[in-house]
């Protein structure tokens, strides 16, 4: 989907005012097969207008942020990755780099996870496309931090097919852009002193299936925060088919489309996406998963005309290919040992408040207190993004100082 449909999906949609993106550049070389230009630059102004001007249209209310105070150079990094799901097939994937120019060779570093989006250019490194991280880079690298966000695999520069919510993936394309990004720095005798992880909505989920993975190989992670997380997509998407609530956003529909048509991909499944979606819609559904231009009043927003009937039975969908995969793709039920604060929003059209406290209220029950669920008000989907902002930067700033 193209143009205005953008608006429909859990992440971005452009805004006319994004700021001017200069021709890229020759890339540079740095160790690991990684590649990376400069896109970029903005100065104070831009930044500031971002946090002024664009942010709240996007976002639909006000927020205070701090000013930016340094302008940022912006470089799209060209990584190899693999993809988990495909026997570890190997796979070449982008993200963006945002560099404050602060003269320090020590920067506290933000790994950013994007929420969902149609095209395939609304993503960290596009970030002219891409407003929620315009938002993180005027707020995080305008004042001093490095920032990073990977593309996920088939999005941006990537040719492969789009794995949205496919766990393994998600964790690896995040990774590996962390130690893509670090060779960077050094390579240009930069270096972090504290990691830190964020993410909104499809990008809150992706940030705890990454800090799950850090967490297992031992890497330090000094705090992570998430907005409006799906940390249970079976709990999330089952809501929706049987629980739906007056406020259930009308495009929820497309989460079982590109869900359902990457788990077929990645998991090997062939036929899945068929036995979910009604045969009348399965096309216009495969040409939006595969990023072509498609009609969004012809794809339907009520689930019952999109979907199986036998899927709306909790005990069919429980026992489903569709519904199993859903469950394993969970990224709360371990024992996370960094501090970690999920925020909410109490009108949220996604995700609900009790999914939105999900991982505190289960690490509690084990009696672990490293989470806390914190809640921006009768926030929208995005409105809870723009509220928890400033919010993760000034937790993270008092750690960071610490």
């Amino acid at each position: 989907m193209v143009g205005a449909a953008a608006g429909l999906t859990l992440g971005a949609a452009s805004l006319a005012s994004a700021p001017a993106t200069a021709q890229p550049e020759a890339a540079q070389q740095a160790p690991g097969g990684v590649d990376y230009r400069l896109v970029a630059r903005w100065d104070i102004e831009q930044l500031n207008r971002i946090l002024s001007v664009d942010t709240p249209a996007f976002a639909g209310l006000s927020v205070d942020y701090s000013p930016a105070r340094n302008a940022v150079r912006l470089y799209r990094v060209s990584y190899p990755s693999v993809a988990p799901e495909r026997g570890n097939r190997p796979v070449l994937l982008t993200g963006l780099l945002a560099l404050p120019e602060t003269g320090q060779a020590t920067l506290p570093l933000v790994s950013y996870q994007h929420g969902t989006v149609y095209g395939k250019q609304e993503v960290p490194s596009f970030p002219a496309q891409s407003p929620e991280t315009r938002l993180m880079v005027a707020q995080f690298a305008g004042q001093g931090y490095a920032l990073i966000g990977a593309d996920y695999i088939g999005m941006g520069g990537s040719t492969e097919a789009q794995g949205y919510m496919v766990k393994g993936s998600h964790q690896q394309a995040t990774a590996d852009l962390l130690t893509a990004a670090r060779a960077v720095l050094q390579a240009n005798r930069l270096s972090d002193s504290h990691l830190f992880l964020a993410g909104w909505s499809q990008g809150g989920y992706v940030t705890m299936a990454l800090l799950e993975r850090l967490e297992r190989i031992g890497m330090p992670v000094h705090a992570a925060a998430t907005a409006s997380a799906p940390v249970d997509p079976w709990a999330a998407l089952n809501g929706f088919l049987n629980f739906p609530r007056p406020i259930d956003a009308p495009w929820i529909g497309t989460l079982f489309i590109l869900s359902s048509f990457s788990f077929e991909h990645y998991y090997g499944l062939p036929g899945l996406a068929r036995s979910l979606l009604k045969p009348e819609h399965y096309d216009i559904c495969l040409r939006a998963y595969q990023g072509q231009a498609v009609d969004p009043a012809k794809l339907p927003t009520e689930l019952r005309s999109l979907l199986a009937e036998a899927y709306f039975d909790p005990r069919f969908f429980a026992a489903s290919a569709f519904g199993r995969l859903l469950a394993d793709s969970q990224a709360y039920r371990w024992v996370i040992r960094t501090p970690l604060r999920n925020y909410y929003g109490e009108q949220d059209e996604v995700i609900s408040i009790g999914l939105g406290r999900l991982a505190m209220d289960f690490q509690k029950a084990i009696g672990n207190d490293k989470v806390e669920a914190l809640s921006t008000g009768a926030t929208s989907h995005r409105g809870t993004f723009a509220r928890a902002v400033p919010g993760w930067k000034a937790w993270f700033d008092a750690l960071a100082a610490g």
